[in-house]
């Protein structure tokens, strides 16, 4: 099973707070069948700005530490934009992750 919509990623939004509450996230969900999870942070929603390549970053160091974990769930990045005036032009840019 795949999630497309989760919060998963330590300290950038108001999904986990930390690592241990990531870490806690993807285990639950492993427990239910869950494979693979869409990181999807706020981004300039008026109260959290995350960038692509943090993002990036970000879902590298999950990843890593559930392999190093043994805890069979692949993240994968993305992003919840808020709607606003430069999205198509941020989206051209590069500035906008889709799902995978």
């Amino acid at each position: 099973m795949i999630d497309i919509h989760c919060h998963i990623l330590p300290g950038i939004d108001d999904g986990a707070k930390d690592l241990i509450e990531s870490i806690g996230m993807a285990k639950h969900a492993a427990s239910k069948g869950i494979t693979t999870i869409f990181a999807t942070p706020h981004h300039k929603n008026g109260r959290y700005y995350n960038k692509g390549n943090k993002i990036l970053a970000k879902v590298n160091k999950l990843n890593s530490k559930l392999r190093k974990a043994k805890i069979p769930v692949k993240i994968l990045p993305g992003q919840e934009p808020r709607i606003y005036g430069e999205l198509l032009e941020d989206y051209k840019a590069g500035k906008i992750l889709t799902l995978n």
